[in-house]
């Protein structure tokens, strides 16, 4: 999108003043009618949607300082990402061929027990730079460290988010071998929960929203675990876990407790309608009830799934979930799990994976991926009041897709393109709250240059601390002298 296309409006008498107006193609509204404009428009003023309707009778009824010239383009609700680590690994550095809790010991829980405050800043940067070129408005942070200087950076990037320090007791039955990193008692832990709550308070910023955060993956005990629960539901926040991830993590659980994770989680009472439960690729029909009857939501995160073989087209119940009317999100995860930062590959992945594990077209809807990586992110979060949808009242948080490319052309269905076909390349603008983030593809408040080379940087020195030295496992040919 040109400069051209960002305009100022002389004021006319008899219309209503707003700030912005965006408007001239498609608007998928994801509203309680799943209403799809064809010329549609939507008028802002402030941070909130005022008017979402066909775009005459939005010239006719507003005028505005600034206008968006949206034609040809597909206008929809901000991505909602439910899994996003900011503690993160160099990415292309982890060794591919293991499984998830070899990963975790091995490189991932060493990397980010060695990042420093400046680091955890730059890398929060990084993180949120790539989320919102991809589209991404809000996010879910599921457990970081040097909360007050990740903080900041997510001011500076101007993304939603909602945030909690990494925590745990390593006190559950996959606890054992874990680092000396952060170890600390229940008790302990659930102090450094409270005090991240109030940390996040009282900062005291309009777009990021606290959680209440433990690492799970079998890493905490009964006792963390229940009091996270509570304490979550104590605070109106939300409780934030990894959990049923793996078959390995299954069988540990039920070798220790003779019930599945989910199932455990249940039967101690951990299960409440602010518990969000992220990965859960291993579930039997019951424990869907069981999340179901607590009113607990769930992430997938589809693209780490495959990467660290999980089995979700064997275990997972992702068609059973949605049925019951479970609220899912959709994640990308960390660096090295997914690689990659693009809600639109994962409502790919979303849609069409259990479709051949099931051998049903129908298994889920390219419909059903929208809404998780939309209203339904937004319910999972417990964010839904604020945003997940075009709406009068709500946040004006909006993604602009250019289909001037073969990914979208020619196009007769956004739905379809925008579920089968495009990727996050084509974002073209981002809003956040009513304000630009991201115009023409490039950023307006971060120095991705910059912010990039840092990481770089970070990500060496984190090697060499670690004695990782990453390469392929062909042959390298270097003829140049730097050493």
């Amino acid at each position: 999108m040109s400069d051209d296309n960002l305009v100022d409006i002389n004021p006319e008498v008899g219309r209503e003043h707003v700030d912005l107006i965006l408007g001239g193609g498609w608007i998928i509204t994801v509203d309680a009618g799943r209403r799809i404009f064809r010329h549609g428009a939507i008028a802002v003023r402030g941070t909130t949607i005022v008017a979402v309707d066909d775009a005459a009778s939005i010239a006719r009824r507003f005028q505005a300082d600034t206008t968006i010239d949206t034609t040809d383009m597909v206008v929809m609700p901000g991505l909602i990402n439910g899994h996003r680590h900011l503690l993160t690994t160099p990415k292309g550095a982890q060794p591919d061929g293991n499984v998830t809790l070899v990963n975790l010991r091995d490189f991932v829980y060493p990397t980010f027990a060695s990042l420093t405050e400046e680091e955890m800043h730059a890398y929060t940067l990084h993180a949120t730079a790539e989320m919102i070129r991809f589209g991404t408005t809000t996010f879910e942070e599921p457990g970081c460290v040097h909360l007050p200087a990740v903080l900041e950076a997510l001011d500076a990037s101007g993304i939603r988010c909602r945030v909690g320090p990494w925590t745990w007791d390593q006190g559950g039955v996959a606890g054992a071998n874990c680092p000396d990193w952060l170890r600390m008692t229940s008790d302990e832990a659930l102090r450094r929960l409270q005090d991240g709550l109030e940390t996040v308070r009282k900062f005291g910023h309009e777009l990021i929203d606290d959680a209440v955060t433990i690492e799970g993956v079998g890493t905490c005990s009964d006792e963390l675990t229940v009091g996270a629960a509570r304490l979550a539901q104590e605070a109106d926040s939300l409780f934030v876990l990894h959990k049923a991830t793996s078959e390995q993590e299954v069988k540990l659980e039920v070798e220790a407790f003779g019930h599945r994770p989910v199932e455990h989680m249940y039967r101690i009472g951990a299960l409440n309608d602010h518990v969000f439960m992220n990965h859960v690729t291993s579930l039997e029909l019951f424990e869907v009830d069981m999340i179901a009857e607590s009113g607990a939501s769930v992430g997938q995160n589809p693209s780490t799934a495959l990467k660290l073989s999980k089995g979700t087209t064997q275990t997972g119940k992702w068609p059973e979930l949605l049925a019951a009317g479970v609220p899912m999100a959709i994640g990308t995860d960390a660096e090295n799990a997914s690689n990659h930062q693009d809600l639109c590959r994962s409502m790919y992945l979303a849609a069409l994976l259990p479709r051949d594990a099931r051998r049903d077209p129908q298994a889920v809807t390219a419909e059903q991926a929208i809404e998780m990586a939309t209203i339904g992110g937004a319910t999972a979060l417990r964010l839904n009041d604020k945003i997940g949808s075009l709406e009068v009242g709500k946040q004006a948080d909006i993604t602009v897709f250019n289909t001037q490319d073969f990914d979208w052309r020619p196009l007769h269905n956004p739905i379809s393109s925008l579920v089968y076909g495009a990727t996050g390349y084509s974002v073209d603008t981002v809003l956040v709250a009513g304000q630009v983030v991201l115009k023409d593809g490039q950023h307006t408040r971060i120095d991705i240059g910059d912010v990039r080379s840092r990481v770089e940087e970070i990500d060496r020195q984190v090697l060499r601390r670690l004695g990782v030295s990453p390469t392929p496992a062909w042959p390298i040919v270097d003829d140049s002298n730097e050493r």
